[in-house]
């Protein structure tokens, strides 16, 4: 029975060890993939990306929040955020508290700028199209236009 303390103490020492090291790393490496219920307490860190630069594998960008400057770089997904943040937005990002140096955090939010009153609204915007011609230059006015005929180009 002595023999049987032996091999149950080492194993007991490593599952204590295992134990200690998943409590310190885990939320670092598997919050990403957790539900927010699990992954932890996270605050709201809200700043403006004051400056952008996209590299072949990754991107990153400064953001100035309340708390300090903020170098985020982002390993996933870049293509996309890419295309979706730019400089002069407001960024909301998940982190566990404010830290200078995050690799891939949650973005809870993007907010673009708002034009300033009185500018004209940018192209591709909800702006009302002029209307269109209902009638050809040959007819008279108010009388309505005839397609064409097949095979014959309109004059």
């Amino acid at each position: 029975m002595p023999a049987s303390r032996w091999i149950v103490l080492p194993i007991f020492l490593l599952g204590l060890a295992v134990g200690a090291a998943a409590v310190i790393w885990a939320p670092g490496l598997l919050g990403p993939y957790l539900p927010p219920a699990l992954a932890g307490k996270t605050q709201a860190v809200t700043g403006e990306v004051v400056r952008k630069q996209r590299e072949a594998d990754r991107l990153l960008f400064t953001l100035q929040s309340d708390q300090g400057a903020i170098l985020v770089t982002m390993t996933e997904k870049v293509a996309e955020i890419d295309l979706l943040v730019a400089e002069g937005d407001t960024l909301t990002l998940a982190l566990r508290g404010y830290e200078p140096f995050v690799t891939n955090p949650r973005i809870e939010r993007v907010e673009k700028p708002r034009p300033a009153s009185g500018t004209p609204p940018p192209a591709g915007s909800s702006a009302p199209a002029a209307p269109t011609p209902s009638a050809s230059p040959d007819a008279p006015s108010g009388a309505p236009a005839s397609p064409p005929a097949p095979g014959r180009p309109r004059t």
